[in-house]
């Protein structure tokens, strides 16, 4: 069975692995001993992965078939396994060396003279070295937090920098101060939806757009619904600034009356449902926020696919910075807005099962609490 290695970005390599484990379903996520390296196993295309890495905003690159050493060990073994790996798995054209360093540098090894040495290794095979444009790199991450070198064919380009920044919310031409961040929303998109072709995302509460937005440039069918005017023409603005030529639609309409809302043609195919609820005043009049959730979770599951996910954020109070791991089921925290224990039961009284649940410190005053749910099938 092929084993590949996920390299993962370092701002919430806890979220990242879920965002993979969706992007590739197929594949067996295990946790190695560092924070941004996740192997994975099981039977996956290189279609499949570079359409993941595509979508992804968690995930650097994929190595495929990847050799795993630890730097105590020593360095012929590793070059004389990579030489037998480059026969095992050759490709045909120009190739460079890509390196990756996590977590620092690590000690006693030198980066540049392993990817000098690789070089030379793949020149001996016969690949044309090109730096600039290859059409294979072979990557390595040194990583520094386990003391791990992971090398294969890369998917994807493994640039520390995963292009976001370029569609911060402050640079929108429709700005809220609330906003999500291109990388939480992207997160958040592809963990509800899965792979890209699935089914479609449906962004409950657009508000400015920042979850349409992230769904569109990944190339899904994409929808989102909001009651206030305002907001759908500021979100228009938004998408037609970030990409112009996007099918996306944007929907006037109530979240909790989706089948009225959302073309038939989309009715069971909503594979992800997304959702940031607005809080202190909102167009649904009396509701408060917890009947707002609850009837939200009613409608979307009239229109959900049959395995279809969603990923709700709630503001909460600090609960500190946990970028590594899940939140435990028994962690206490308070939510700026209603009590954690009326939000359980909505979700389960409403057909949906919580899968987990992560937070992200967004500053001294704020934290966000980041839950995902999956549908349960109905009789």
């Amino acid at each position: 069975m092929a084993s590949h290695v996920a390299s993962l970005r370092g701002w919430h390599p806890a979220l990242a692995r879920a965002e993979v484990a969706s992007l590739l379903p197929q594949a067996k996520l295990i946790r190695l001993e560092s924070r941004r390296l996740v192997q994975l196993e099981g039977d996956i295309s290189l279609e499949q992965m570079h359409t993941a890495v595509e979508c992804a905003s968690g995930c650097q690159a994929l190595l495929w078939n990847a050799i795993l050493w630890k730097h105590e060990e020593d360095s012929t073994a590793f070059y004389e396994h990579l030489r037998t790996y480059l026969e095992a798995y050759p490709r045909t054209g120009s190739a460079a060396v890509r390196s990756m360093k996590h977590e620092g540098k690590m000690p006693g090894v030198s980066s540049r003279e392993f990817a000098r040495t690789i070089g030379g290794i793949l020149s001996s095979q016969g690949y044309p070295i090109d730096l600039e444009s290859p059409e294979h790199r072979l990557g390595m991450v040194f990583d520094a937090s386990a003391g791990i070198i992971a090398c294969g064919w890369m998917v994807g380009s493994g640039d520390d920098s995963d292009g976001i920044v370029a569609r911060r919310a402050t640079d929108r031409p429709f700005f809220k101060p609330v906003s999500l961040d291109p990388r939480l929303a992207r997160l958040a998109v592809n963990v509800a939806s899965g792979p890209r072709d699935s089914g479609a995302t449906l962004d409950l509460m657009t508000g400015t757009g920042g979850f349409v937005l992230e769904a569109a440039i990944s190339n899904r069918e994409t929808y989102g619904v909001d009651l206030d005017p305002f907001m759908i023409e500021g979100a228009q603005k938004n998408l037609d600034w970030a990409m112009p030529s996007s099918e996306a639609k944007l929907l006037l309409g109530d979240a909790t009356q989706l089948p009225e809302v959302i073309p038939s043609h989309a009715h069971k195919r909503i594979a992800g449902f997304v959702l940031d609820p607005p809080y202190g005043r909102n167009s649904q009049g009396s509701l408060d926020h917890a009947e707002l959730i609850e009837a939200v979770l009613h409608s979307s599951r009239k229109v959900a696919a049959k395995k279809a996910g969603l990923v709700l954020i709630l503001p909460m109070h600090p609960f500190g910075e946990f970028p590594d791991e899940a939140l435990e089921d028994e962690a206490e925290f308070e939510l700026l807005h209603g009590q954690w224990s009326e939000i359980k039961s909505t979700f389960n009284k409403t057909g949906w099962r919580i899968e987990q649940r992560w937070v992200e410190h967004v500053h001294a005053s704020l934290g966000r609490l980041i839950l995902h749910a999956t549908i349960v099938p109905q009789d």
